[in-house]
């Protein structure tokens, strides 16, 4: 049989309907070569074996048994080549000229030489799509014509007066209009079959359409997912429950994620789940990543019973996959046996397909949603420890710089007359000044018939002073002006805070090395008294103390907690 079938192979062809055209083709084609090989070898024509009458010079036989043979042959490697459009019109016509040999031999008195012509005619009509029947009937009428016309050759039959003629020509009208009913319902089949496709994918492409749209208007996964499984339900009649498994994070159990009607929601209260592998369908197709359509009462059924499910016939599921990976499953339920065919699964799976991207979809946008709100969150937060540092450092170098002031000895202000050359040292402030510091803004105003312009000086926007100018009464600044004083007014604030800092770090470090010589004073003394007495000549002369006391012990407690 493997011999054959690489013979006789319809691989050439993806449509069933060329497939059942090959294989009636390869059937006639390889009978007729037989029934020719047969009649060569066993069937005497004139009294001698056709082999001998090809041998005596019989040109016309050997030329109809080599047409015979040549055109079988070609048939059927046309065929194989996936040709069958163009081995149909050979195979029809050799075979014509086979049934036609015996029929027109015969003058077609024999109505079961009428069979034959039936046989042509049917053939005719199977193997050409359109105008087969057509081709069938003017050969058939054909070879009825040339049998008349032999008639007057062939012996009468007696008490034959055309009955024969009158039946066969019956016949094949008979087999005329049945062909063209068995034909124009096969056709009408196939354009119903058609239009029902065309209809599944437009339901497909609409709900599909519709996923895409609930998606797109940010609505929530679980309501996306109920929606579709609602309308699958409504959809499609023959199911009356559908539902959809979505995997846990550790990919070991299927929960339910969309269930329709009053029974979805029981379920989905229960969380129904299902492990993945488990013997049911669910599980069996979350494992292996292929549809399962299971029928109840069967004992070799993966199909498990649901008390809540009871009228369940059959229960297919599909798998949701986004490449390879498997993310749940659409699981539809109907009260119909014959429900859910083999034409039904692709349409089902590319609906699984589909749904799968659209939930996937959906997580990437709910997870770049939640990033972006923890981003948020995480920014404002900065933001707010920004803002609480520049708060404290603000405090802490008003606090500096209160602190260093009170400790110079020297004025830190300083007046310069640029008409009389003469500057003084004076820390007073002036009224335009004291509101600059006050307001934290630069101030213009009239002082003394004079224009005055006050620049507040800032550190880290914490103000330590201010700059003050005066101009005479026609005196007039610009607002560029103002910016360049501002400006000059936050680089000489760095830059007393860098001076502050330098004599600050200098202090320390004095003081660090005062600390460093006392305690190695302290490590030369021999004795208590000697230690003690180098103390506190070390501590007067840093302190430029008058007086030093040390006192070793702990105070005596008398009575009433009073030392």
């Amino acid at each position: 049989m493997r011999w054959i079938n690489s013979i006789f192979t319809t691989s050439a062809y993806n449509n069933l309907l060329d497939k059942q055209r090959a294989g009636m083709i390869y059937t006639v084609s390889s009978t007729l070569l037989v029934l020719l090989t047969v009649f060569i070898v066993f069937t005497p024509l004139t009294g001698r074996a056709p082999w001998e009458e090809i041998a005596m010079g019989g040109g016309l036989v050997a030329i109809f048994l080599a047409l015979g043979y040549i055109g079988m042959l070609g048939a059927i490697v046309l065929t194989r080549s996936g040709r069958v459009d163009l081995a149909a019109p050979i195979a029809v016509v050799i075979t014509a000229g086979v049934a036609g040999i015996f029929f027109i031999g015969t003058g077609g008195y024999s109505i079961t030489d009428g069979i034959v012509l039936m046989l042509v005619l049917a053939f005719a009509s199977l193997v050409i799509p359109q105008y087969g029947l057509f081709a069938g009937i003017v050969i058939t009428l054909s070879m009825l014509l040339l049998a008349l016309n032999q008639r007057s050759s062939v012996p009468q039959i007696p008490n034959n007066t055309g009955y024969d003629l009158f039946v066969t020509l019956i016949l094949i009208g008979m087999t005329s209009g049945l062909l063209y009913a068995f034909l124009r319902f096969a056709r009408l089949n196939r354009l119903e079959g058609e239009s029902g496709a065309r209809q599944d994918r437009l339901r497909l492409a609409e709900i599909t359409s519709q996923i895409t749209q609930r998606i797109s208007r940010r609505q929530p996964l679980a309501q996306v997912l109920g929606n579709t499984a609602e309308q699958i339900r409504e959809n499609y009649p023959s199911i009356y429950h559908a539902q959809i498994f979505l995997l846990d994070e550790s990919g070991r159990n299927a929960r339910l994620a969309a269930s329709t009607g009053d029974v979805g929601r029981l379920l989905m209260e229960k969380k129904h789940n299902l492990p993945v592998g488990s013997q049911s369908v669910i599980g069996q197709v979350t494992l292996k990543g292929q549809a399962v359509v299971a029928r109840a009462g069967n004992n070799e059924s993966v199909h498990r019973r649901n008390e809540f499910l009871p009228d369940t016939a059959v229960e297919a599921a599909f798998p949701l996959r986004i490449g390879d990976l498997v993310i749940g499953a659409l699981d539809l339920q109907s009260k119909l046996p014959d429900a859910f065919s083999p034409d039904d699964t692709p349409i089902f799976q590319s609906l699984a397909d589909h749904l799968a991207i659209a939930i996937d979809n959906a997580r990437l946008f709910e997870e770049t949603e939640r990033q972006l709100a923890e981003n948020r969150q995480l920014i404002d937060q900065t933001q707010k420890t920004a803002e609480e540092v520049a708060r404290l450092n603000q405090r802490l170098t008003g606090r500096f710089w209160a602190d260093y002031l009170r400790q110079q000895t020297v004025t830190t202000g300083l007046n310069l007359d640029l008409t009389q050359q003469v500057s003084t040292p004076d820390d007073t402030l002036t009224p335009t000044s004291q509101q600059a510091i006050q307001q934290n803004q630069s101030i213009q105003g009239q002082q003394n018939g004079v224009s005055v312009v006050a620049v507040p000086l800032r550190v880290r926007g914490q103000v330590i002073g201010a700059m003050e100018f005066e101009l005479d009464s026609a005196g007039n600044i610009s607002p560029e002006d103002v910016a360049m004083l501002e400006e000059v007014s936050e680089q000489l604030g760095l830059a007393a805070e860098t001076n502050r800092l330098f004599e600050t770090s200098q202090r320390i470090a004095q003081r660090e090395a005062l600390v460093n010589e006392i305690a190695t004073r302290l490590e030369t003394g021999t004795s208590v008294e000697m230690t003690l007495t180098s103390a506190a000549q070390s501590l007067k002369e840093a302190l430029q103390a008058n007086r030093v006391a040390i006192r070793l012990g702990k105070p005596v407690t008398v009575q009433g907690g009073q030392s």
